[in-house]
């Protein structure tokens, strides 16, 4: 039954999505009286999970069905990657809480969409334990607070990474010595001497996602310092003409425009795409996210080169350090959803170890529980794990505002332009300026 919904749904436009979801509640309440167990006294109750249901997912909401048999039965509402941007994610979602829908019970959000899905979720304060809430990584916990109220609870983490061809880099006279520049990030000048040096081979050397969406906006704050990130965001007026600011957009343009180290198609990849295209034509470089080592089964054909493509920090400027922005997922529960319960049931039991175990082996998914990563035979099988323990500590969220999805919708569409050499950086950082620093925009 799971796998057919999810069949049906994965090819589904974004509109027919939005539709279903409001739908759900009509049938909901119609099917209700039906949704009756034969063993008296219990009555089978149906959670609605929107989320993109990877394989790690799937694996977890059947043992969740089997051990809650003939009591609760989550459906899944699947938004795949491969088909929906993280934008159209939100757009659906904000579609169908203003709906009211209560055939929508629990749903995820991005880490930093929290404070905008915030008025519609569920308080859970007082619904976790303190050892619960203590085996939580605080990265991702501090996350899901929003005004001093917990209203979200991680799922996984995610970080931006580079990840590089080992072969094709130890194929240079002195590939060791660059290989431990990469692996101890390389700051942009040295990375840009190694791509002139490379221009004689036929592979693409740099891919990142540069379409016009939040993933391209996590490329440009991974090159501002946490401090100037401060000073351009947290103030009013919003400072993006600021140096760091403009040398962020100016390095990704300069990528395509200046360098030629990546072909002008990355302005229509999401990250999906660039996954692709990087197999598919040899990449020396890409710029992904820490579970691409695991996810990439869902969507390629051919995984041969995938294996390899080892994990580094990205680079950084001169003076600064390696800041790859973090990513990851939180769960919701709707405040309008009449099986709050039977939710958080289901939100413990993808926190339990044993299960986010399974999010890490079969989907890359970052575990958000510490026990975890103090398992001696977890990180016996996964040595990798050490790795992004470490570069952990080189990540930052992206700024914290409640209106931050509008933002970055603005300066997506502005930063788009440039990439794409239609405006200038300083005409697309002057553009999304003056929309920003409208009041209806910034105001909270």
């Amino acid at each position: 039954m799971l796998k057919k919904i999810i069949h049906r749904l994965n090819d589904s436009p974004v509109w027919l999505i939005a539709i279903l979801l409001s739908v759900i509640a009509v049938i909901f309440f119609l099917y209700l009286p039906f949704q009756i167990d034969i063993t008296p006294g219990h009555e089978l109750r149906k959670l609605y999970y929107v989320d993109h249901i990877s394989e790690a997912h799937f694996k977890i909401i059947e043992k969740f069905n089997d051990k809650y048999k003939n009591q609760i039965e989550v459906i899944p509402v699947n938004l795949p990657f491969k088909n929906f941007t993280t934008n159209d994610r939100k757009a659906i979602l904000t579609r169908s809480l203003r709906n009211r829908s209560d055939g929508l019970d629990i749903f995820s959000v991005d880490l930093i969409w929290v404070p905008r899905f915030a008025k519609w979720g569920y308080e859970l304060d007082k619904r976790f334990k303190k050892e619960t809430l203590d085996n939580v990584n605080n990265i991702a916990l501090d996350a899901c607070y929003h005004e001093g109220k917990l209203v979200a609870f991680p799922l996984f983490l995610d970080m931006g990474v580079m990840y590089y061809r080992k072969d094709i880099i130890n194929k240079l006279p002195d590939g060791d010595k660059i290989e431990q520049q990469i692996l101890n990030s390389m700051t942009w000048d040295q990375f840009i001497r190694l791509g002139k040096r490379m221009r004689n081979i036929d592979n693409p050397y740099y891919i990142f996602p540069g379409g016009n969406f939040e993933g391209m906006i996590c490329c440009y704050n991974e090159n501002i310092s946490i401090e100037d990130s401060k000073t351009i965001f947290y103030n009013k007026p919003i400072q993006l003409e600021h140096p760091s600011s403009r040398r962020s957009l100016k390095n990704m343009v300069d990528m395509i425009h200046k360098y030629r180290f990546s072909p002008p198609g990355v302005t229509e990849f999401d990250e999906t795409s660039s996954y692709i295209y990087t197999t598919q034509n040899d990449a020396v470089f890409l710029r992904g996210w820490s579970g691409f080592h695991k996810q990439y089964r869902e969507f390629l054909e051919d995984t041969t080169l995938v294996e390899k493509m080892a994990l580094a920090p990205l680079p950084h400027f001169e003076g600064n350090k390696s800041s790859a922005v973090f990513g990851g997922w939180c769960l919701m529960i709707s405040k309008f959803s009449k099986r709050k319960e039977e939710a958080l049931k289901f939100i413990r039991f993808m926190f339990e170890p044993e299960n986010q175990e399974i999010l890490y082996n079969t989907g890359g998914y970052l575990p958000i529980n510490t026990l975890v990563n103090k398992d001696s035979v977890f990180i016996k099988n996964h040595p990798e794990m050490k790795r992004l323990e470490k570069m952990l500590e080189w990540g930052k969220h992206r700024p914290f505002l409640q209106n931050y999805t509008r933002i970055s919708e603005i300066m997506s569409k502005s930063f788009h332009k440039a990439l794409k050499n239609e405006i200038t950086v300083e005409e697309a950082l002057s553009e999304a300026s003056r929309q920003l620093n409208d009041d209806r925009v910034i105001l909270k």
